[in-house]
């Protein structure tokens, strides 16, 4: 916190080019910034945290809406690192994590009091346990069915019109999957869980109807700044909506891509932001400095053959290079032989190893690669694979947390039991179906006690970190132990 007789940071926009130091001192009100990809995007909403907390904005009136979690947390080390104390209580993170926070300070208000957020693998569980009721040939597995509805969710349309923009042959299913969707809601409500379309969902409906809430939010934070803007679904949008009459807004993202079409990203809101938002400025980005021109040429070219106007030239400021050469292969593996075949001709012209890099859409799409390096001898190192908190035995652990949390949990007691020598999914279920029926944990773990294979160590460990739940590090190491 700055003192009175400390002078406002100055920010560093030495290194800003004429479009970015533009955008990054506007304020005009709500703005819109267009960026393609390598332009300063993400230096642009920098430039932006820094100049706001410089003109006079506390810190801890400035919320950044991030894609991820690791973008959020970057942006807050960068301007504390320009400005030091100054940007202490700057605010980043994603949208979910954004909802979350306001749940968790306001759960009588949401009416989420005591419930427990599931991820997808719980989702997915919960899913097959109302399919296993439906009958029919042909009938969508649980993992599409839940892709279907939260596409419909996040796009706010009808399951009907969600299941034919997944996929048209699945419609004959409508009934069906509408009778399962519905199952899969009444299980949640009575298991007090949360999935993470309903963390978007019971804020958005708050902010909408709620001026309590708003009025909260806008004594908070003055400007909110949302980067990959053309990644935001509808439902996203609606968090907005319901703010751009109590914060300024400040979007960057670009016109002219958009990969999460598939978990209902809609960048037609980039182009209708100014119909959304009567009064707001479009300011454009249009030097790039990652690709040479002859990669921006082309894409320039396919920019303008497209039917929507986007109106924009990106140069580059790294000057020429060589042109983009077409490749087609006849499947995969044609493709990764090629792949190897490339890399062993740089190799011989004196390029390191090092000196390249392969993306890969997904790990599947990876293994055809990997083949055909291990194949040649080619060294390589791949990046990617599970996060820590998704691995099975930190998920297994955390079962038992989960449990003493909420006693109807009964993903968690599913997984918990598991565990156990003698117990497995059938068994689970059973002890489950008789449990959920109890009021508390106290007569849980009674009922436990009867059961020759759940009702020793199991309905110990339980106990044990049940009465170290007001400490949660001696109940995680205490759940550790137990496994």
């Amino acid at each position: 916190m700055l003192t009175l007789n400390e002078p406002l940071p100055k920010p560093d926009t030495l290194d800003l080019n004429p479009g970015q130091h533009a955008a990054a001192t506007f304020m005009g009100g709500h703005a819109l910034v267009l960026a393609g990809a390598g332009c300063g995007k993400t230096t642009t909403i920098l430039a932006r945290c820094e100049h706001l907390i410089a003109s006079g904005v506390p810190a801890s009136g400035i919320f950044v809406l991030a894609f991820t979690r690791k973008a959020a947390d970057q942006i807050i080390e960068r301007v504390g690192i320009t400005l030091g104390s100054a940007a202490r209580g700057l605010k980043a993170s994603t949208f979910h994590k954004f909802c979350l926070t306001l749940i968790h300070a306001y759960p009588q208000l949401f009416r989420c009091h005591g419930y427990t957020v599931i991820d997808r693998d719980d989702q997915l569980h919960l899913m097959r346990a109302i399919r296993s009721g439906s009958k029919g040939d042909g009938l969508p597995t649980a993992a599409e069915i839940m892709d279907i509805y939260s596409l419909a969710r996040n796009t706010r349309c009808q399951l009907a019109e969600a299941i034919t923009r997944y996929d048209e042959e699945l419609v004959q299913h409508e009934i069906a999957m509408a009778g399962i969707v519905r199952g899969y809601e009444a299980r949640k409500r009575k298991r007090k869980y949360l999935d993470f379309d309903d963390i978007l969902e019971i804020v958005a409906k708050q902010l909408r109807d709620n001026p309590q809430l708003r009025n909260v939010i806008a004594r908070r934070f003055a400007h909110v700044l949302v980067d990959e803007f053309q990644d935001t679904n509808n439902l996203q949008w609606s968090l907005l909506d319901s703010l751009k009459d109590h914060a300024t807004l400040f979007c960057v993202g670009d016109d002219a891509q958009s990969i999460y079409g598939f978990r209902g990203a809609d960048f037609t809101t980039v182009h209708s932001f100014k119909e959304r938002i009567p009064g707001a400025t479009v300011l454009k980005l249009a030097d790039n400095y990652r690709s040479t021109q002859e990669i921006l040429d082309l894409s320039n070219w396919l920019l303008r053959q497209s039917p929507l106007a986007y109106g924009k030239e990106l140069r580059a400021i790294n000057g020429s290079g060589r042109k983009p050469r077409l490749e087609n292969f006849a499947d995969e593996w044609n493709e990764a032989s090629w792949i190897a075949e490339d890399l062993l001709a740089r190799r011989a012209g004196g390029a390191d190893w090092s000196d390249h890099m392969i993306l890969v859409r997904g790990s599947w799409s990876a293994r055809a690669v990997q083949a055909q390096l291990i194949q040649r001898n080619i060294p390589y190192r791949y990046i990617g694979g599970t996060g820590l908190l998704q691995t099975s035995h930190l998920r297994d652990v955390v079962a038992g947390l989960r449990i003493v949390a909420n006693p109807e949990d009964e993903l968690a007691w599913v997984r918990y039991l598991r565990l156990w020598p003698g117990i497995g999914e059938i068994l689970a279920n059973r002890i489950v179906e008789k449990i959920m029926d109890k009021p508390n944990l106290p007569d849980i773990l009674n009922l436990l006690s009867g059961n020759k294979k759940a009702g020793g160590d199991c309905r110990k460990t339980i106990e044990l970190v049940a009465a170290l739940s007001g400490n949660p590090v001696e109940a995680f190491r205490a759940s550790v132990r137990a496994l």
